[in-house]
């Protein structure tokens, strides 16, 4: 059976790559938004205002995370699995905003075409049938009550927009199906890469290293500036950036700590003194947030003055906060520097936000400088409690360097590649007298021992264990025959493999059917999310769309 499996695998690469390529939405690049009242973004001539925008993306979104925050999984993961749909692949939170909005515009509009609809009853309905449901399954009205009245105090969210997000839930969920009515995998490609990913291979292989070929190699200094000639852009400059920044980020030295009981302590006499902590502590949480929600009000001002003048006021409105701030704000302008080289009063701060993909440095580093000034300014929650805005005031872009800049750099990159290319002639030559020999009837032990090289016993070789040590390694062994050297070397940057493999097992356990059963029913899933990716991905493609820019 395991032999049979290998013609699935080019199969399976195809849906795997369909599937990766179905995550990533793309956006028609649109023009700037205005503030509420007028119009923010547009999708097929349907246009919103900027309150309608973060109704429609950040209310949404929060609400869905609030069923994370409140442990209600079973609803946290229909919700966000409507709103990772429509979000696509994002690198920031506010490209995530717009991407969900103009994706959730576009399926109303779709879904219109298709005559889907939802009224409010039936979401009423399915939300009794179907979500808050109690430890008895049974719909737990009081936990849907607290829900709507923590989402109405956190983020503005009503119940009839809770009601219409989830009415647009259930449309999701029939226009998905809709798409992918018909499609189906071949289930014997699906079964047939389950076992080849659960197989145990025993491996030897015969392994040569890079350092072994780099050591021979002495290119001359015409050899290395020929080879920089055609390499120039390998050898560039940093991109350097030159930041204005205002920064509120109250310092916690002075928060009173936890004391540590002496063991001769009575406990009347610990108590006391965790009373005495607990006393202080509370005292010192109480400050602080008043102080926070005076500089969080003063920054929050200087925002609006910057938004509303695109920018212009940046330096004014920096030194007014500052003169109201005094020590609690910190305005400055950096020197150039490039991303690895931060000034340390940045690199050192960290994100409010933990899931965020990319530190501070990293984002503002992956924005694009702009022509208009309101787009190289970004605003970020840092630390216990406070904010930054940063404006990037000069971009210096990255050069080539010459060649005597980059002349060590250029002939270590020469050598690499040249040892690289004689090591894989070398495995590839050694490879094929090996097939040659087993061919002839020669065991795998001889034939190496008379090619003068040395084979490796591999450990047990499963899909886990492979996973952090050399993917590589078992991707090429699970398809090669028992007995059989495999047709390509295992590569990486340094080393070369040949690989033997003497034997490949699967270990059956459990009820086999079932395990089938429950693949088919992901991968069927996994189909329909292809599908409905495809459907909006072109979707967008065909629309109008004016939106705003976001980094």
């Amino acid at each position: 059976m395991i032999e049979n499996m290998r013609k699935y695998t080019g199969l399976m690469v195809v849906v795997l790559v369909l599937l990766a390529a179905g995550l990533i939405l793309t956006m028609k690049p649109g023009g700037s938004g205005g503030g509420a009242g007028s119009n923010f973004m547009s999708v097929n001539g349907q246009a919103i205002d900027r309150l309608a925008y973060s109704k429609l993306g950040g209310n949404a979104i929060s609400a869905t995370q609030l069923f994370g925050q409140s442990q209600n999984f079973n609803d946290f993961f229909k919700l966000s699995e409507f709103v990772r749909s429509l979000s696509g692949s994002a690198l920031s939170e506010e490209q995530q905003r717009l991407n969900f909005v103009t994706n959730r515009l576009l399926l109303q509009q779709a879904s219109e075409k298709l005559g889907l609809y939802s009224s409010p009853e039936v979401a009423q309905q399915f939300i009794q049938d179907n979500m808050f449901q109690g430890r008895d399954g049974t719909f737990d009205p009081k936990a849907y009550a607290e829900y709507i009245n923590t989402l109405d105090r956190a983020v503005g969210m009503k119940e009839r927009e809770f009601e219409q997000l989830v009415a647009e839930y259930i449309v999701f969920t029939k226009v998905r199906d809709l798409v992918a009515g018909g499609l189906e995998l071949d289930p014997k490609v699906a079964i047939a890469e389950d076992q080849l990913a659960r197989q145990t291979i025993q491996t030897s292989t015969v392994d040569f290293k890079i350092l072994d070929f780099a050591k021979e190699i002495k290119p001359s200094e015409e050899e290395v500036k020929a080879y920089w000639e055609t390499h120039k852009d390998r050898y560039k400059t940093q991109r350097l950036l030159k930041l204005s920044y205002v920064l509120t980020n109250l310092s916690d030295a002075d928060e009173p700590k936890r004391p540590s009981p002496n063991p001769e302590m009575s406990p009347e006499e610990v108590s006391k003194q965790t009373l005495e902590y607990q006393t202080k502590h509370a005292e010192w949480t109480k400050n602080r947030k008043e102080h926070t929600k005076v500089l969080t009000k003063m920054f929050s001002d200087f925002i609006d003055s910057v938004q509303d003048s695109e920018g212009q006021t940046f330096d004014q409105a920096a030194t007014i906060v500052k003169e109201n701030g005094g020590a609690d704000f910190q305005v400055a302008t950096t020197e150039a520097f490039a991303i690895d080289n931060a000034p340390a009063e940045l690199s050192k701060l960290t994100l409010k936000d933990a899931s965020a993909r990319a530190g501070i440095i990293e984002s503002i580093f992956a924005k694009k400088f702009s022509d208009e000034l309101i787009y190289n300014i970004d605003f970020f929650q840092v630390g216990r409690d406070g904010n930054i805005a940063i404006r990037i005031d000069e971009e210096i872009k990255p050069a080539v360097k010459s060649f005597d800049d980059a002349a060590e750099l250029a002939r270590e990159d020469l050598i690499q590649d040249l040892a690289n290319k004689a090591m894989l002639d070398h495995a590839e030559a050694k490879r094929s007298k090996l097939v040659e020999a087993l061919g002839a009837g020669k065991s795998f032990a001889d034939a190496v021992a008379a090619e003068g090289l040395e084979a490796q016993l591999q450990a047990p070789l499963t899909q886990e264990s492979a996973q952090q040590a050399n993917p590589g390694l078992f991707r090429i062994a699970q398809v090669t025959t028992a007995n059989e050297i495999a047709a390509t070397l295992v590569e990486a940057s340094d080393s070369a493999q040949i690989v033997f493999v003497a034997d490949r097992s699967l270990q059956l356990t459990g009820d086999e059917a079932l395990k089938e059963s429950q693949l088919l029913e992901r991968n069927a899933t996994q189909l329909k999310y292809i599908a409905f990716n495809a459907w909006l991905i072109e979707l967008n493609e065909t629309a109008e769309l004016t939106l705003p820019r976001v980094n």
